[in-house]
């Protein structure tokens, strides 16, 4: 068996096993834009009597779950900021989708959302952000809290602003 030691006994190791233990640690991340990605999409899509699954998305989640990825949600949510729903009814959709995966013995490691859109209609929620994709801060949101080995990391979506988040956060997509 291939056996871990680390010898902190010495002040250059100490100091560089912090270091040395994230990067043992590290691993690589997939992830999912939401809408026609994961979930078909009808529109600002938000009512739990909508949620169907892409085929074959439940597959690819557990396909990685298996390989060890961590699985991370990102999706711009325009509709709240723009009147279509409330945050409330994105969260009541998430925890339904949840639920479904759970069924089938998947799940998030963790999801960023975007409330926020320029043009909304909800003065709380409108303004620009770089949580917004094209803008990659959802993503750096979750860089800052799991350990992610980037170079084998990627990102799946629908969109051309999927590919430029991917590309401004330097994963593959």
């Amino acid at each position: 068996k291939n056996k871990f030691f680390l010898d902190i006994g010495t002040p250059y190791y100490f100091k560089r096993s912090s270091k040395i233990l994230k990067d043992l640690f590290k691993r690589p991340a997939a992830f999912f834009d939401r809408d026609n990605t994961l979930t078909k999409d009808k529109g600002y899509t938000h009512k739990v009597k909508d949620l169907k699954f892409i085929r074959k998305s439940i597959e690819a989640i557990k396909f990685l779950i298996n390989k060890k990825y961590y699985i991370f949600l990102i999706t711009n949510q325009a509709g709240i900021a723009k009147g279509f729903f409330k945050e409330k009814d994105f969260f009541t959709f998430q925890h339904a989708m949840q639920l479904k995966m759970k069924k089938n013995k998947i799940y998030f490691h963790d999801i960023e959302y975007c409330p926020y859109h320029p043009n909304g209609s909800i003065k709380k929620y409108k303004k620009r952000t770089l949580l917004r994709k094209p803008g990659n801060k959802m993503i750096k949101n979750i860089e800052n809290k799991w350990l992610i080995n980037k170079s084998r990391s990627f990102m799946i979506g629908d969109s051309f602003i999927d590919k430029e988040t991917s590309k401004k956060s330097k994963i593959y997509f």
